[in-house]
């Protein structure tokens, strides 16, 4: 299962890494220290080819023979069997040579520039020259020019020759084996040890990402990352969220629209339903009961199936003009006019209706306010279902106080009245469609419960907001903030 995981697989990816990152770092370490050897040995015996040829030289000057030098170089070879002697003519031959061990020399010229380049830097600079007893190996030497009967010749010494190279290949082995597995495997150890912990701290998080998306998955739509450090996992878990309080609130919209759609079916078919009903149950009336109607019943019945007539045409007309606010099907016609003669207006109109209830509107115009530039129908539409609303609710003789003035760079009309105020159950839904306080859904007030859902879509097309509260002392204050413009 851990194989599965991403810190499984990471960490098995880390061990691979390490395992080939180990091996060529052996490799390159042991080809290092060969190379390190060469330069050291060679740069001891630099002068070891130069002593051998002034000892030889005395013997060789005058003509070459075997014979003469056999001594002398068996005693050389007694005090460092590890070379190997080599005499050379002005071309590089082979004229004699003198080695231990069983291998043959194959090669019967050397490549004299190695030779040139050791001793012009007087043995200073590393270079490697040609093994006659092999086809491509390269060894460190020592080199130093003799005159051999009469003519210019070469003292080539091997440093390391057959006999040393089947010593060291018996215990080489071994001892890297040995020395590098040992080292290999405690820094393997402690780089594993650490790589995989640090693996662990970092996969957490992923892991705990991981659990959160699993757990938003299976509908817990409430869990949140705990958010650490500020690399990108940390703006990852920000992003989910983020994410998640999106989709979380698209949720609840959504739940809160699909509750809105069906209480607006049953408001719908409620408020359609009861007008028409009325309509059909007074018609019916009129024609069973035709010969024994009395010309003032009959009136009565008409007047009453006219009143639900224009109700029903009032609900479907309020209706159309909320879908089409809410699509912005339409857009409003800016003109300049007096907000505060707006707001009288509206008063005058609506006089009749709060007289009959013996309320009484103060308000007073402040004729100092500047023009506002909008919708003026729209506007007094706002205002007129706002006011309208306010004399339902407002009881026999009590007082409605309206106010238009400047804040900031808007203008502000406030609505208060002397109601039963508004619960703070119903508060956040006021501006709902159909959405109505009383439970009981009588048409006492004849309200369509569509006014104060058109009045927020007209301030919002104007860039304003709508607002209600209620407070302790009783009532309900509305406020429209609608933006300025000054002329």
């Amino acid at each position: 299962m851990i194989l599965r995981s991403f810190y499984g697989r990471i960490s098995i990816l880390f061990l691979v890494l390490i395992l080939i990152l180990g091996a060529a770092s052996l490799i390159i370490a042991f080809n290092a220290s060969r190379h390190l050897f060469d330069e050291v040995e060679q740069l001891l015996n630099r002068e070891y080819a130069a002593s051998i040829a002034s000892e030889l030289e005395p013997l060789v000057v005058n003509g070459f023979s075997e014979d003469n030098i056999k001594n002398a170089i068996h005693y050389m070879m007694v005090l460092n069997p590890m070379v190997e002697i080599y005499l050379l003519d002005s071309s590089g031959n082979i004229l004699s040579y003198f080695a231990g061990g069983d291998d043959k020399v194959i090669k019967t010229k050397i490549n004299l520039e190695p030779l040139r380049i050791f001793a012009d830097s007087r043995g200073y600079e590393t270079v490697l020259g040609d093994d006659p007893r092999t086809e491509k190996d390269r060894k460190p030497f020592s080199a130093a020019p003799l005159l051999i009967d009469g003519d210019p010749g070469w003292v080539y010494v091997i440093l390391r020759g057959q006999s040393y190279d089947h010593s060291l290949a018996m215990l080489e082995t071994d001892y890297y084996t040995r020395s590098g597995l040992f080292t290999f495997i405690i820094a393997l150890s402690v780089t594993l040890i650490l790589g995989l912990s640090l693996f662990f701290v970092l996969t957490n998080r992923l892991r705990k990402l991981s659990l959160g998306v699993q757990a938003f998955k299976n509908g817990y739509f409430d869990h949140r990352i705990t958010v650490s450090g500020k690399d990108e996992i940390a703006n990852l878990a920000a992003a989910f969220n983020e994410m998640a309080e999106s989709i979380e609130d698209g949720i609840k919209k959504l739940r809160d629209a699909e509750r809105q759609r069906s209480d607006l079916m049953a408001n719908i078919s409620h408020d359609l339903r009861s007008p028409l009903t009325s309509i059909r149950g007074h018609l019916e009336t009129i024609l069973l009961k035709e010969a024994g109607l009395s010309e003032k019943e009959r009136r009565n019945f008409i007047e009453i199936t006219i009143r639900n007539v224009e109700g029903f045409q009032h609900l479907v007309e309020e209706l159309l003009d909320l879908a089409k606010l809410e699509a912005r099907q339409v857009s409003p016609e800016f003109d300049l006019f007096s907000l505060a003669e707006l707001a009288q207006d509206v008063v005058l109109k609506i006089k009749p209706k709060s007289d009959g209830k013996g309320i009484r509107i103060k308000y007073i115009p402040d004729p100092r306010l500047p023009l506002y530039r909008g919708d003026i129908g729209m506007i007094e539409r706002a205002l007129t279902n706002i006011i309208e609303n306010a004399v339902e609710h407002t009881p026999e003789y009590g007082t409605i106080s309206i106010s238009v003035v400047t804040a900031g760079s808007g203008q502000v009309l406030t609505v208060a009245d002397t109601g039963e105020g508004i619960s703070e159950d119903d508060l956040p839904h006021i501006f709902e469609r159909f959405y109505r306080a009383d439970k009981s859904r009588t048409r006492k007030t004849g309200s369509t419960g569509l006014g104060l859902a058109i009045t927020k879509e007209v301030v919002e097309m104007h860039g304003g907001t709508v607002t209600a509260e209620s407070p302790r002392s009783g009532g309900a204050v509305f406020r429209i903030n609608l933006p300025q413009i000054v002329y």
